[in-house]
């Protein structure tokens, strides 16, 4: 299912792929399996996926982490990885008209629960509101969902915490040096 947000208004259409005019013509992809259904990540989204995720985690580190720990935090960002996640989760893709990859979310299942594992944007698009659209289109799933609040694993780096208290997060706890994430929850 492709959501297409103009103007505000959304819209459900039954192609994979729509163009977006709100902030630069862009694609929306939306690979959604936590219903059951089996729809498979290519291996050229895979890796374009995994390598935004390992890019963006190692250019942001001011040392919060060392780099046994940055390898750590990267350490499923995988194509395979990606693909095997994404076979039993939900992921946002937010490419732009040329192909090139401005950012994504992964969305998990922990048991009986979902949580947001990560939204990541290219550091070459960052800033213009793409991770609140990818966001977005995460927060309505959970509400489809009929949930009633929203976990994410944040990273240590103050600009994760900080876009996700924008969003509505709280965090509920200090991580110690050793974690590599802690948890931040918004009630819907």
């Amino acid at each position: 299912m492709t959501i297409c947000l103009i103007l505000g208004i959304c819209f459900l259409l039954a192609t994979p792929w729509v163009s977006l005019s709100l902030f630069m013509p862009m694609k929306v992809r939306i690979v959604d399996n936590l219903n059951g259904e089996t729809e498979s990540l290519n291996d050229s989204d895979a890796d374009l996926v995994a390598t935004l995720i390992k890019e963006n985690t190692k250019a942001v580190n001011q040392g919060e982490y060392s780099e046994a720990q940055l390898e750590m935090l990267c350490a499923f960002a995988t194509p395979e990885t990606i693909q095997q996640k994404v076979a039993k989760g939900f992921l946002v893709l937010l490419f732009s008209d040329e192909g090139n990859l401005i950012g994504c979310a992964l969305v998990m299942k922990k048991w009986t629960r979902l949580f947001i594992r990560t939204i990541q944007v290219s550091r070459k698009f960052g800033r213009k509101g793409y991770g609140a659209l990818i966001y977005q289109h995460c927060e309505e799933r959970f509400r489809t969902a009929g949930l009633q609040e929203i976990e994410v694993q944040v990273t240590k780096f103050p600009s994760s915490e900080a876009f996700y208290r924008k969003h509505g997060f709280v965090k509920t706890g200090n991580p110690t040096q050793k974690d590599l994430y802690f948890a931040m929850y918004k009630f819907l």
